[in-house]
């Protein structure tokens, strides 16, 4: 009797294991382009994923805080933590008005304004419990040579998923690559994320360069019943408006998604590829045998774009 309680107990915990959502950080330069709402919203939405900080990046980070708590606040997940990232120069972005009337002390969840700080606390503690945190990494890197030099022990205990560089595809799925954003705003900050030594997988252009909802795929997101959805919509009507850009029949690029698509599985719509790259100190991101090891999405699995898109209007629609 004792050997198959023994056995159901190991059954279950592998139920559990086998089960239990993919813990994250997002480092996001949210309030700039839309795609960061977007990633956040489908997190927020999917079981997987168990997001432990929204951690913010470049320009006004206090302002970009305001913007996730805001949105936090009206979809009720005031339990997700929210750190301020390191300030920098950048201007602010179309959606800084969206949320200029919501005061972070308003926040009923936790803030950090040493955010870099939390962000080293939740992956210590998450390598204390056997768990490795994925960062998605959807902005400039200017976060990351403050949290590596500060706490150089996170490497062990956290992989990065990054929305960075651009590989053999360009802008507009051009042929010729492109001194990425992610990548041009801060390319020695860059160069620190990929050479730490934790694991990084990244879509560059190559792949997330053409992700947008249109058609039925749209279609679905703007009918959502979900509040992430409703709200989600609302605010991209305010950014498209303030910044401006039609999006009647189409979103913009939602470069971001994809990396949050990555850092929730294996994500099988997409072809890896092992490479070795090198940030140039123009922004560039070159394939180079003495440079970092990188998994690179670079392409989607036939038919995988179309799917992804699909599902990702599900996902947030709360389908």
């Amino acid at each position: 009797a004792s050997g198959m309680r023994t056995q159901i107990f190991l059954l279950a915990l592998a139920i559990c294991i086998a089960h239990a959502a993919v813990p994250v950080i997002f480092d996001t330069d949210v309030g700039t382009d839309f795609d960061d709402s977007a990633a956040i919203a489908s997190a927020v939405q999917n079981p997987d994923v168990d997001v432990k900080l929204i951690l913010t990046a470049t320009g006004d980070t206090v302002a970009r805080a305001m913007i996730v708590a805001k949105f936090l606040t009206e979809i009720n997940r005031t339990d997700i933590p929210i750190g301020v990232g390191v300030k920098t120069d950048l201007p602010a972005g179309p959606l800084f008005g969206w949320a200029s009337d919501f005061n972070l002390s308003r926040y009923p969840g936790q803030v950090y304004m040493d955010g870099v700080a939390a962000a080293a606390s939740i992956i210590t503690a998450s390598m204390s419990a056997g768990e490795t945190i994925q960062i998605i990494a959807i902005a400039p890197c200017n976060n990351f040579p403050s949290l590596l030099s500060r706490f150089p022990s996170v490497v062990k205990g956290a992989a990065v998923h990054a929305m960075s560089g651009s590989i053999y595809r360009g802008y507009g799925n051009s042929t010729t690559p492109a001194a990425e954003y992610n990548v041009r705003v801060c390319p020695a900050c860059a160069t620190a994320m990929y050479h730490a030594g934790w694991p990084v997988a990244i879509t560059p252009l190559d792949t997330c360069g053409t992700v947008r909802l249109a058609g039925a795929a749209y279609d679905t997101l703007l009918a959502g019943s979900s509040r992430p959805s409703w709200l989600l919509t609302q605010s991209l009507l305010y950014w498209a408006k303030h910044l401006p850009v039609d999006v009647s029949a189409t979103t913009t690029i939602w470069y971001d998604t994809v990396a949050a698509y990555m850092a929730s599985g294996p994500a099988p719509l997409l072809q890896f590829t092992d490479i070795r790259v090198r940030i140039t100190s123009d922004g560039f991101t070159t394939v180079d045998p003495s440079g970092d090891p990188v998994r690179a999405a670079l392409a989607w699995a036939p038919g995988g774009e179309d799917q992804f898109e699909a599902g990702l209007a599900a996902l947030i629609a709360g389908q």
